[in-house]
């Protein structure tokens, strides 16, 4: 009897373990198939771009040129239309060999006068923005440069495949001149901002990589450079992308210009973007300015100071002092050129206007030489059956005045 239970009971548990694996499959292949189908039915609604790729798709991937070649229009350029592209001068523009005047519209609607020198390596290029001192213009940079073989600080960097841009600050230069008060600097630092947007745009169509941004502020310039640098949000086309300024160079800064005290701005700057501090030594305000300021400079690994025996400040440092623009540009390439940044397109919320351009093109000139003489034309070679040629006649000989 007991063996006819214990048999019966083994066959019950045998026939409940089929069918619980029986149920635990087909419970499986159900999950799954119905998991298939959601995915499937969320594929087919998900919409489709004109190239059969999904809107949601991350497919922009990084443009990986730093040849100069121009980039792909449909990839580089904006939907807007270009105003430079509209100025066509006689005869063709050869790149790296000229520069655009033009007025910029600030964001209160004032009118500044700048430059914009293009680079000759399109979206490779490094781009380097100059200010200069109160009381002078933007000439201070077209002005020859002892050590640069007579050329300009802006067209010399052209040379060296950076893009550059100067702008007059208001009320300066070929702008209306008045005096600027202090309670008009926040207008100030806004023209740079809105430089910036000028850059931003022209990254856009392919003429400069903005991530490779770089400022030369010269005199109290370079105290409203820094204090530029030290607002939030500047340089940054975005709420939430990271700056974009690589490189800030101050030349002869002053303690305190406008108010705005250097030793306030630099512990922050100093930390987040490599600077480079320049001055004669007997400049005492901007040796002031530095001395304040050099424990903090002093930490950041790629930050320099170099000082000059030498009383000069500013735009006269910068042009007649040896040895100044060879420590600059070596600064500007190990912050800027050689830097590995990938272009890649930018958002531009605040676009500017600008207006009145001209087309400046660079004439190879010595200034040195006053007079050039003219160039002889070479004689074309004789012909022995042309008769030959008459010989001048000589001047007549002047009267004889008669003897009283």
């Amino acid at each position: 009897m007991r063996d006819r239970r214990g048999a019966a009971g083994m066959k019950r548990t045998r026939t409940w373990k089929r069918t619980w694996k029986r149920t635990w499959t087909w419970t499986w292949f159900g999950a799954l198939g119905l998991s298939l189908a959601f995915v499937g039915l969320a594929l087919a609604q998900a919409p489709q771009d004109p190239q059969g790729q999904r809107a949601g798709s991350k497919k922009r991937d990084p443009i990986r040129n730093q040849g100069g070649q121009p980039l792909p229009k449909e990839r580089a350029r904006p939907n807007a239309a270009d105003p430079l592209a509209r100025i066509q001068p006689a005869g063709p523009l050869v790149p790296g060999k000229y520069h655009f005047n033009f007025r910029l519209h600030s964001f209160d609607g004032a009118m500044l006068a700048a430059s914009y020198y293009r680079s000759r390596l399109n979206s490779a290029a490094p781009v380097v923005m100059l200010i200069h001192e109160s009381g002078r213009s933007r000439k201070d940079f077209e002005e020859s440069v002892l050590e640069l073989k007579n050329k300009g600080l802006a067209e010399h960097l052209q040379g060296l495949d950076y893009a550059v841009l100067t702008l007059d600050l208001r009320g300066q230069g070929q702008n209306p001149r008045r005096a600027v008060t202090r309670a008009e600097r926040p207008r100030i630092i806004e023209d740079l901002q809105a430089a910036f947007f000028f850059l931003v745009d022209r990254h856009n169509r392919g003429e400069l990589n903005v991530a490779k941004l770089g400022v030369i502020g010269l005199g109290d310039g370079a105290n409203i450079a820094a204090a530029w640098a030290y607002q939030k949000g500047a340089a940054v086309s975005i709420e939430g992308h990271p700056s974009d300024l690589s490189s800030l160079v101050l030349i002869s800064p002053m303690p305190d210009e406008m108010g705005i005290q250097l030793r306030h701005l630099v512990p922050s700057l100093a930390l987040r973007v490599p600077m480079l501090f320049m001055a004669g030594e007997r400049d005492n305000p901007s040796m002031d300015a530095i001395q304040a300021v050099r424990t903090q400079v002093e930490r950041g690994r790629l930050n320099r100071i170099e000082l000059y025996p030498s009383p000069l400040h500013g735009y006269k440092l910068l042009r007649l002092e040896p040895k100044v623009t060879p420590a600059l540009f070596r600064f500007l390439d190990n912050t800027l050129k050689n830097r590995a940044v990938i272009w890649e397109p930018q958002y531009n919320l605040l676009p500017v206007t600008f207006s009145d351009i001209q087309t400046v093109r660079h004439v190879k000139h010595d200034p040195l030489i006053k007079s050039a003489e003219p160039q002889r034309k070479k004689a074309a070679p004789a012909d022995a059956n042309a008769p030959p040629a008459a010989e001048p006649k000589p001047a007549p000989k002047p009267a004889r005045r008669p003897a009283d």
